[in-house]
C-alpha cells in the first residue's frame, strides 16, 4: 500500500532521512504473494510508499516548526510517530500475508470462508494504519502550530490564513474534478486502470481504492454534494476575505463623548469604551447586556464591533445617533 500527503503531491522535497529500512523488503514481498502476480513490485512499492510518506510528513512538519520555533516539540514527537506508523504498517502487512486470491491460487477447492476472514482482518488493519497516521499528524501539528484554531476576524494574520485556506480549497476542488474525470475515462478499462489513473494524479493507492468503493446509493469517486459544498465554502471564504482586508485597511478612530471615549478598531474587530472612572451599577449592567466586557489589560470596556455594539457604544459614551 502506498500513501502520501496529498497536499504535497508533485512538490519536490528537500533531502530527508531514508526510512525504507524500517520495513523489510522480503517481508513486504511475502505479504503480496497470495494476492499479486508481481509480489516483488508490490512489496517494493509498499516500502517506498512508507518511506515517502514519512519523508513528506517530516518536510511539512519541519517547515512549520522552523517558522514557529517549535523544533523541540517536533524532535520529541516525530520518532514516536515513526515507530507507531512502522508498527501499524507491519501489522497490516502481516494481515495481508494471510490473504489469498483465486486468481493466484486457482479456483479449485478455494477456501472461500478462510479468504473472507483474512480479507476482513486485512481491512481492519488498513483502517488502523490510516487512522494511526491521521491521529499522529493531528497531534504533531497541534503541538508545532501555535494558531490552529478558527480564523478570527481580528487576528493579525487573518488575511494570510484565509488566502491559504482558499488556495487549499481551490486545489481540492480541482483534484476532485480531475479524479472524477479519470474514473469516468477509465471506467471501461476496469478498476485497476482507474486506480492507476488516480495514482498518476497524485492520489495514494489506498485513497484511490477507497474512491472506487460505491457509497450507499452506488456512487463512486467524489459525490456531487462534496464538490458543491466545497465550492460554496470557497465563495464564503472569498467574501469573508474581502471584508477582513477592508477592515484591516481601515485605521482606528476615536470619539470623545460626554460619558466616555470611544475607540473603534476595525482591524482588531473591537470597539472600546474608556470611562474616566468606574461606571455606576446600571451602566455596568447595560454594558454587560450589550456584549461589553471589562478588559483590565487595556483599562476599558470592550466588545466585538457589529451593527449592535457600535450604536450602543455611541449611546453609552454620550454621543448622539
Amino acid at each position: 500500500m502506498t500513501f502520501q500527503n496529498e497536499s504535497n503531491a508533485g512538490t519536490p522535497a528537500p533531502a530527508t532521512p531514508d526510512f525504507s529500512a524500517d520495513i523489510p523488503l522480503d517481508f513486504a514481498t511475502r505479504a503480496h504473494e497470495g494476492v499479486s502476480h508481481s509480489p516483488e513490485r508490490r512489496g517494493a512499492s509498499t516500502v517506498k510508499g512508507y518511506a515517502d510518506t514519512l519523508s513528506a510528513d517530516l518536510v511539512e512538519f519541519t517547515t512549520h516548526a522552523e517558522k514557529h520555533g517549535t523544533g523541540d516539540q517536533l524532535a520529541e514527537l516525530f520518532p514516536r510517530y515513526r515507530e507507531a506508523l512502522k508498527r501499524s504498517t507491519l501489522a497490516h502487512l502481516s494481515a495481508k500475508s494471510r490473504c489469498i486470491s483465486s486468481m493466484i491460487t486457482g479456483g479449485s477447492n478455494f477456501p472461500v470462508r478462510r479468504a473472507e476472514k483474512a480479507n476482513a482482518s486485512e481491512h481492519r488493519r488498513l483502517e488502523e494504519l490510516l487512522n494511526c497516521r491521521k491521529l499522529w499528524r493531528k497531534r504533531i501539528l497541534k503541538a508545532i502550530l501555535p494558531y490552529t484554531g478558527p480564523i478570527m476576524f481580528g487576528h493579525s494574520d487573518a488575511c494570510e490564513r484565509l488566502a491559504d485556506e482558499i488556495a487549499k480549497a481551490e486545489d481540492l476542488q480541482k483534484r476532485m474534478k480531475d479524479a472524477n474525470a479519470a474514473i469516468r475515462k477509465h471506467r471501461k478499462a476496469g478498476p485497476e486502470a482507474q486506480v492507476a489513473a488516480l495514482v498518476a494524479l497524485g492520489y495514494t493507492e489506498a485513497r484511490a481504492i477507497q474512491l472506487l468503493k460505491p457509497d450507499c446509493i452506488g456512487r463512486i469517486g467524489f459525490a456531487d454534494f462534496e464538490l458543491k459544498n466545497n465550492n460554496a465554502n470557497i465563495r464564503r471564504m472569498k467574501t469573508r476575505l474581502v471584508s477582513v482586508e477592508k477592515a484591516h485597511a481601515t485605521p482606528a478612530t476615536e470619539l470623545e463623548g460626554s460619558n466616555a471615549r470611544i475607540e473603534d478598531c476595525p482591524a482588531e474587530n473591537r470597539v472600546r469604551l474608556f470611562y474616566p472612572g468606574k461606571p455606576d451599577a446600571d451602566t455596568r449592567a447595560t454594558l454587560k447586556r450589550s456584549g461589553f466586557r471589562w478588559t483590565p489589560s487595556l483599562g476599558c470596556w470592550q466588545a466585538y464591533r457589529n451593527d449592535r455594539t457600535l450604536p450602543m457604544a455611541r449611546t453609552l459614551a454620550g454621543l448622539e445617533g
